[in-house]
């Protein structure tokens, strides 16, 4: 007799990822909404595998602009950063969900942003920063496409968890 592999049903993944991101919300300062594409030609998207990309990378830059070479040495001086990618399946477009903590302030965060979307690849000038109130809203929000066609929306390998805050 085969032993089939266990797949979670949709519900379940949205709840488990709504529950993860509900451990890291009182750390959680804002909710940053990127739109990915060209400029010069909107019909133009990434491939999920290239939107990743441009978000790794774009944590990583935050990360040392934020707290410069410290956060090499020092496991409190790393920015939170958790993106969730949507409208890599479907017919949205691909924009992405990063939930952001630890960083000085939120004027740090839109300079660097400024500098940073004119150098990048694939990311449009149009972003918003929204401070976080409601972290279980937020939470579910986030993980919302969890349940529809993109299973993989929020992106854990490309997460940036400080080492004090880790399980």
């Amino acid at each position: 007799m085969e032993k089939t592999k266990y797949s979670p049903q949709p519900a379940t993944l949205q709840h488990a990822n709504a529950r993860m991101l509900n451990r890291y919300m009182p750390w959680m300062d804002y909710m940053l909404t990127i739109t990915l594409g060209k400029t010069y030609d909107l019909s133009l998207e990434p491939t999920y595998e290239q939107a990743r990309d441009q978000l790794r990378h774009l944590g990583r830059t935050l990360n040392s602009a934020v707290w410069g070479n410290r956060s090499k040495y020092n496991d409190k001086c790393q920015v939170l950063y958790i993106p969730a990618i949507e409208g890599a399946v479907g017919n949205k477009r691909i924009h992405a969900h990063i939930l952001i903590g630890n960083v000085k302030s939120r004027a740090e965060l839109d300079a660097h942003l400024r500098s940073y979307i004119p150098r990048s690849h694939w990311l449009l000038p149009r972003y918003d920063v929204a401070e976080i109130h409601d972290g279980d809203g937020i939470a579910f929000y986030v993980a919302k496409e969890t349940a529809g066609l993109n299973q993989g929306a929020i992106d854990w390998q490309l997460a940036s968890i400080p080492k004090p805050l880790m399980p």
